[in-house]
This record gives structure tokens, C-alpha cells and sequence, in this order.
């Protein structure tokens, strides 16, 4: 839990000060109502964050929570094994400690529920993995693939999971799975050795489409969440390139990407397409850089005159590529980057010094 966000003491004017209404302002700000030199800066004016611990067998690969149920959390753990935890409790004594404390004391002389529900048996995965992704439209539905190459899709059975359909034909590590946003029978693999892959859990005997998306391995893709939108796929490469691909597209001999973005210099660690716009996309790398770019923008070469004035033209804004919107450096070796699902603009990225949150100052622009 993360609270006392505040603005930096030397942001310049975003988008932020020329908006009077945003629901989402007292997240950023103080709700003091004071005036800043007169408040009482709270914590020094640090963030403040809460958390709570949960024991964990090996050390966490990936955790993905169930977007049906954010109590439900699967982690993948380098014992080789995929684990399912219930943080329900772990969330109320973050909510309201007293009244967690309450019920804890009354429920003293029963029995405490395991916070682990289900981990999966040794006959699955031999090995460790990092590729994991709950289904949005199947309820408790998740994959799972590991290192080996070996895919399986768990189910719910008798408050358990199962293996409802499985894989192990691969030989190449299986980097990253994501389901379609609207299909509950489909969902993308990206591989070691550059391979996507679409799989539909009816028939598990081997991909429906593939094709070699890069010369070096896919890291990470994300599947796009709008509706009007859900052709589109973002593959993250460990050459550092970023692909946008048209899955309408895939059967094609050689399928070719809609939209290359050539700018990090080392490998792709995390893309994600937002929820509130479609055609915005947030980039991490090995680079240190945190990059969101608008895939709809093309260069105007007169209104970029007008508004950057007397620096139009110099040679490191006119390398810039056309999309690219905002670029948040000093990362080390991020490894995560996601939107905030409620609030538009927000940026949350993690990397080996902890958690990087922010809104960037032309926020407005990319989520119109």
C-alpha cells in the first residue's frame, strides 16, 4: 500500500495544474487544502509504503494476480513449481488493521486458513519458468510455461486446480503467455529462438500459428484489451526491438509487423498496452529507460515548429521517433511496467532499487 504521492520539488507545469476537475488529482497531491509552505510536510514528504509478507517456497519468478479476483495470485517459483495464494486476509489488514486485529482476537481458537491453495504437482513442470498469465474471460483459468518449453493450462476443480490441457512437444524456453482479451480458448506464447505462437486449449497438440517474430529471443508481449483493438499484438525482444503485429495477419507466409519501434538499447523486459487508450503502449529495457508511445502519431513537421520554437531541427530532437511521447530514465535493470487500471496516466515500474510511480507531465495528451 502506497500513500503520501507527492509531486516532485522541481516538476515543471503538466497537464495536471491546467486541470481543475480530475477525479484522480488527491492521488498526486496533498488534500490538505493548505497552502505548500505552510503544510507540515508528512514523512518529510517521502512516499509512504505498507506491505505485509507472505512465506514463499524459492525465490518468485513472476507473480501475476487474477484479474477476476485480486485476492487470487499465482507465483512462479524458480523450485519449479507455479504457486496459488489467497491474500484476502493479507488485503483487509492493509485496509483496516484495527478490524482485521478485531477478527483475528474472535477467531483466536479456530483454525487459520492456509494462505496457500494450490501448488503444482512434480509430475508438470520439471523445471523453472516465467511465463504465467491468468485468463480474463475464463474464470480461475490460468498457463503456465517453463523453461523446458513446456506449456500447461490450469483449471479450477473441487476448490484445486487441474491440468486441463498441456504441451511438452517444445523444446525452446517459453518466455511469456498471454490469453486473448475475448476468447476464452486462445492465447499467445512468445519463445526463446524469437517463435510467437497462438494455441487454442481445445486441441493442445501444437500451435495453430507461428512465426518468427525476431532473431532473438521474445521476452514479453502483451495482447490488446480493447475490443476494437484486439488484433493487435506488441512483442518485446532481447535484441531490444519492439514489434506491433496484426494477428489477422499471422497465417500469412511471412508475416511482417504493422509498426517497428527502434529505440532501447538493450533487451525488452516488459510492454503493456494501456487500458484507456488503445494506441498507447508503455516500453522497459535493460537500458534503464521507461518509454510510452502513441502508435497513431505521425510528424507534422509545421506544428512541431510552432511548438518547440527555436529548437526545432537540432539533431537530438530530430532523431526522436515520431511516437514516442515520454521517456523516464535512471532505471536500474527494470523488470515490470503497468498502468494503473483506475487512473488514467498512472505509471508503476519496478526495478532493483524498489518501485518507480508516476504520472507523466503530458499525461492528457497520451490518454485522450
Amino acid at each position: 500500500r502506497v500513500s503520501n504521492i507527492c509531486k516532485t520539488k522541481h516538476d515543471l507545469e503538466s497537464d495536471e495544474d491546467e486541470d481543475d476537475g480530475d477525479e484522480s488529482e488527491d492521488v498526486l497531491d496533498d488534500d490538505d487544502g493548505e497552502d505548500d509552505e505552510d503544510a507540515e510536510e508528512k514523512n518529510n514528504g517521502e512516499p509512504i509504503i505498507e506491505y505485509r509478507a507472505i512465506n514463499h517456497f524459492g525465490t518468485a519468478n513472476r507473480v501475476r494476480c487474477d484479474p477476476n479476483n485480486s485476492s487470487i495470485v499465482a507465483v512462479w517459483s524458480d523450485a519449479g513449481h507455479v504457486q496459488v495464494f489467497n491474500i484476502d486476509s493479507e488485503y483487509q489488514a492493509m485496509a483496516n488493521f484495527a478490524n482485521w486485529s478485531k477478527e483475528q482476537s474472535r477467531a483466536w481458537d479456530k483454525k487459520k486458513s492456509q494462505s496457500i491453495l494450490f501448488a503444482t504437482p512434480s509430475s508438470a513442470h520439471k523445471t523453472e519458468g516465467y511465463a504465467i498469465d491468468w485468463s480474463t474471460v475464463s474464470a480461475s483459468t490460468f498457463a503456465s510455461g517453463d523453461c523446458n518449453g513446456h506449456i500447461y493450462v490450469w483449471q479450477p476443480a473441487e476448490s484445486r486446480w487441474a491440468a486441463s490441457g498441456s504441451n511438452t512437444d517444445g523444446t525452446k524456453s517459453v518466455e511469456e503467455i498471454k490469453w486473448s482479451p475475448m476468447q476464452d480458448n486462445y492465447f499467445v506464447c512468445g519463445r526463446a529462438g524469437g517463435k510467437v505462437e497462438v494455441w487454442d486449449t481445445r486441441d493442445m497438440r501444437k500451435a495453430q500459428v507461428s512465426w518468427r517474430a525476431d532473431r532473438t529471443d521474445i521476452n514479453v508481449c502483451d495482447w490488446n484489451k480493447a475490443k476494437q483493438a484486439s488484433h493487435l499484438l506488441v512483442t518485446g525482444a532481447e535484441s531490444g526491438a519492439v514489434a506491433i503485429w496484426d494477428l489477422r495477419k499471422a497465417r500469412d507466409a511471412n508475416p511482417t509487423p504493422l509498426q517497428q519501434l527502434t529505440w532501447h538499447e538493450d533487451s525488452i523486459t516488459s510492454v503493456e498496452f494501456s487500458s484507456h487508450n488503445e494506441s498507447v503502449l508503455a516500453v522497459t529495457g535493460h537500458d534503464g529507460q521507461c518509454t510510452l508511445w502513441d502508435l497513431t502519431l505521425e510528424r507534422d513537421p509545421d506544428e512541431e515548429k510552432e511548438i518547440v520554437g527555436a529548437i526545432y531541427g537540432r539533431d537530438d530532437i530530430a532523431d526522436l521517433p515520431d511516437q514516442l511521447m515520454f521517456q523516464h530514465q535512471g532505471l536500474n535493470k527494470p523488470k515490470e511496467v503497468h498502468f494503473h487500471s483506475q487512473i488514467p496516466g498512472l505509471v508503476v515500474t519496478t526495478d532493483y532499487m524498489g518501485l518507480h510511480i508516476f504520472k507523466p507531465m503530458n499525461w492528457k495528451s497520451l490518454m485522450k
